[in-house]
């Protein structure tokens, strides 16, 4: 992008006013990840009784599915509508906000899978990561089997509760499905469209946010916009601006407000991991949804923190979470986590230059599992005290 000086101080005052208009808004609110495979769910009431015992205002619960071959999700791998609407109820009497942000895992993370005795030959069994999926949205089994199941669950659990939820419930569309979006954005379009359509049907316009949880790799060009066509782009932009809401999965580099002559020397204040966090806010709206998608600012939905954490790449890379590490590693990683934590504290409660609404950990695999609820081997004392600090 090469924008024009007086295109670009236009667009810069534009953005200044949007941030402005947003730091009189209180400090961001901090939830939680619920993931779960089919039954997982079956001992919600404790496992949320352990997130409000920690001050969590947010519960995401991510019901998780198998993608086991081209535009084909194993339902019977993820919770059915009426085990998430269980979950979802007992999340609402207690008081939680709730995010629902439907994961396509492959095969090989199903608990008990076994690829050597399996028949599927796809390369789907064992991709690393659900952004390389090729699902079309629209298919039968996205769409219906886990966008329009999730919309009923919603709707299952008000009519238990008896009543309205306290507030609107986020469903996130196509949580990190990085390539569908590159390749097929315009059927992300008919989705949203479609999934509106049947919020409707089901009574529930005042009742569901349809919201998308982009991965972090939306923030840099190379790998998501610039690999997109002009129309590509412009019905991107289309579904953008339909949404209700608009999360990112923030794995972005944490030390970048060291300056540049002390980068790699020391770690990161906390104060700087949360000036990088508005860095990289800023950095997104003006270069990609403003630069790339053509979205004025009073297009931009609004923003939120769908999925963090610190990894195996530490402060640097905190997406990347694979790699063993010696236990001197494992203590550098330990007050890198830490300081991350403590960082995300500061940038959810800034005054000014932050617009994010509300930010939710992921918390499981090493690493990310810092309160050891997964394996108690995976907890970092640290990292759980500056989140239950900031809670408080």
């Amino acid at each position: 992008m090469n924008p024009s000086s007086l295109s670009f101080a236009l667009v810069t005052i534009s953005l200044g006013t949007a941030v402005a208009s947003s730091a009189e808004a209180t400090p961001a609110a901090l939830g939680v990840t619920y993931a779960g495979w089919r039954g997982e769910y079956g001992n919600a009431d404790r496992k949320l009784a352990t997130f409000k015992e920690i001050g969590f205002r947010i519960v995401s619960f991510v019901p998780t599915y198998a993608y086991t071959g081209l535009n084909k999700i194993d339902l019977a791998t993820g919770p059915d509508a009426a085990e998430l609407a269980k979950a979802v109820g007992a999340a609402a009497r207690m008081g939680f906000a709730v995010v629902i942000k439907p994961h396509l895992d492959p095969l090989l993370y199903r608990p008990g899978f076994d690829p050597f005795q399996s028949e599927n030959q796809s390369w789907r069994v064992s991709c690393p990561w659900r952004g390389f999926f090729d699902v079309d949205p629209m298919g039968d089994d996205y769409r219906s089997g886990v966008v329009f199941a999730s919309l009923r669950a919603v709707r299952t659990a008000i009519d238990n509760l008896g009543g309205a939820l306290a507030a609107p419930v986020r469903l996130e569309l196509g949580a990190e499905l990085m390539n569908s979006m590159v390749y097929n954005p315009a059927r992300w379009v008919e989705l949203l469209a479609a999934a509106k359509k049947e919020r409707h049907r089901l009574g529930l316009d005042k009742a569901v946010a349809v919201s998308h949880n982009f991965t972090h790799h939306l923030e840099i060009p190379e790998d998501f916009v610039a690999r997109m066509s002009p129309a590509g782009k412009r019905a991107l932009g289309r579904y953008i601006r339909g949404l209700d809401a608009l999360a990112l999965s923030q794995y972005m580099d944490l030390t970048a407000a060291i300056p540049a002559v002390e980068r790699g020397t020391r770690l990161p204040t906390a104060d700087e991991i949360a000036q990088a966090l508005v860095l990289h806010e800023k950095n997104f709206r003006r270069q990609i949804l403003v630069g790339a998608l053509g979205l004025r600012p009073t297009e931009i939905p609004p923003l939120h923190i769908g999925e963090y954490g610190v990894g195996r790449g530490g402060l640097r890379h905190p997406n990347l979470w694979a790699g063993d590490a010696t236990p001197a590693q494992e203590k550098e990683l330990a007050l890198q986590i830490a300081r991350g934590h403590e960082g995300l504290v500061r940038y959810l409660a800034l005054p000014d230059g932050r617009t994010v609404q509300s930010a939710v950990l992921w918390v499981t695999g090493p690493h990310y599992d810092i309160f050891g609820w997964g394996n108690q081997k995976h907890a970092i004392p640290e990292a759980a005290a500056a989140i239950k600090a900031g809670l408080r």
